[in-house]
């Protein structure tokens, strides 16, 4: 008898410490993200100081941005363009040019590179090389490309949940942008007309972010388009906040349903324990 009690206790006891292994496991994957995005948000902010420590933009340096962005527009419609080098107009690549901010999607100072190096879209997001700086101006469509479905960090995933009338914020080179989203595709990138999706748009000042889709699958584009519109009017835009179901709200909320279910699975088999152990001394009260 006393043999068998043991052995019961020892059940109890492997069960409720395997349980206890999974909650805390849980709670660790749960706050997993939290933590990932913490951590990539600081280094961001880091980044978003050193951009501004290089500020102001000298007058010089906007000159030859707004040239670059006319060699773009003229090599777009295969015309005839005098050639501006990069290296020109920023001297270090590494060095953030910006940041963007979408406020919708809870995205915050999101650090802007030049071009779209493996480099580059492992720390942050990058510039389309055939398309405009994103210094704003007629004639200019600046493409902005990330990556979605990283392990470790949230880039570009939640751009597929923006909707027409959404506003998002460009800050490059000591310049603050607001776009308003009016338009969004999926681009093959095996097609050769698929560049044109980037091409600038006759006396209109746009922005174009890109990243992969489906998620995870990454066989195509999207690509959500945003047309500038004044600071003053972009901030009586009302957020509409559009991450509900986003991958990682969803992830959440999964951990946190299955955690509550093993909590409650504890808590049932406590009480029946509780309840078993109040029976067996009635029993050996009245057997004695």
């Amino acid at each position: 008898m006393k043999r068998n009690m043991d052995k019961k206790k020892k059940k109890r006891r492997l069960i409720y410490t395997l349980f206890s292994s999974m909650i805390l496991l849980g709670v660790l994957l749960l706050l997993a993200p939290i933590i990932f995005d913490m951590i990539d948000l600081a280094k961001r902010n880091d980044q978003v100081v050193k951009y501004e420590q290089q500020l102001p933009v000298e007058d010089p340096q906007l000159k030859l941005i707004n040239k670059y962005n006319e060699m773009i527009d003229h090599q777009q419609k295969e015309e005839p363009a005098d050639k501006v080098d990069v290296t020109e107009i920023l001297k270090d690549l590494k060095t953030p040019i910006g940041y963007i901010d979408i406020p919708s999607i809870k995205l915050k100072n999101m650090v802007i590179y030049f071009g779209d190096s493996d480099w580059v879209l492992s720390r942050g997001i990058g510039t389309l090389p055939w398309t405009s700086l994103p210094s704003g101006g007629k004639n200019t469509l600046s493409g902005i490309t990330g990556h979605s479905g990283l392990a470790n960090q949230i880039l570009f995933d939640n751009i597929r949940y923006l909707k027409n009338g959404d506003v998002f914020y460009v800050n490059a080179f000591g310049k603050r942008l607001a776009y308003q989203v009016y338009d969004q595709k999926v681009v093959d990138p095996n097609d050769k007309e698929a560049p044109k999706a980037f091409y600038v748009q006759e006396g209109k000042d746009l922005a174009a972010l890109m990243t992969c889709t489906p998620l995870f699958i990454n066989s195509h584009r999207l690509v959500v388009y945003g047309k500038r519109i004044p600071i003053k009017k972009a901030k009586e835009v009302k957020t509409a906040h559009r991450t509900v179901w986003s991958l990682d709200t969803i992830w959440i909320a999964v951990m946190l349903l299955f955690l509550l279910l093993l909590l409650f699975w504890l808590l049932y088999r406590y009480v029946r324990d509780k309840r078993k152990k109040k029976e067996m001394k009635k029993k050996d009260v009245t057997n004695s």
